[in-house]
């Protein structure tokens, strides 16, 4: 083995220890105040309930009435759904979208806490349709 090669197999090696070292991001707790959901029933899948009945929880929240806006949404959690002119249990004003999610997916926590992290949602709750 020649001492280039010796060199350029170190230089792959660095590279590939810097490209897997996972890089935490530190979360803001205060982002969570505005969550309004009992984690605590949901499993690692999102779904509460006995093992022979499990389903998803939905949440909700507003967002303005605004593409931008809901294209960001979008980007986190892909599976939302926007109810333009509903006001659901939220109470989105005029100028605002309800947007309705679900826990079943996978990191459904962090999709969670990626949209309350937006300035422009102001809480998250649960939502029941009846």
């Amino acid at each position: 083995m020649t001492e280039s090669t010796r060199i350029a197999g170190f230089f792959m090696l660095l590279l590939l220890a810097f490209a897997c070292s996972r890089q935490t991001r530190v979360e803001d707790t205060d982002v969570w105040k505005k969550v309004f959901i009992d984690f605590s029933r949901l499993d690692e899948n999102g779904l509460a309930g006995p093992p022979s009945g499990k389903v998803a929880l939905n949440y909700e929240f507003c967002i303005p009435a605004e593409e931008q806006k809901w294209r960001a949404v979008q980007k986190i959690d892909p599976g939302a759904q926007v109810q333009k002119g509903s006001r659901g249990r939220s109470g989105c004003e005029k100028a605002s979208w309800l947007v309705i999610g679900s826990t079943h997916q996978k990191n459904y926590k962090r999709v969670i806490y990626e949209l309350a992290s937006l300035p422009y949602v102001a809480r998250i709750q649960e939502t029941f349709f009846e």
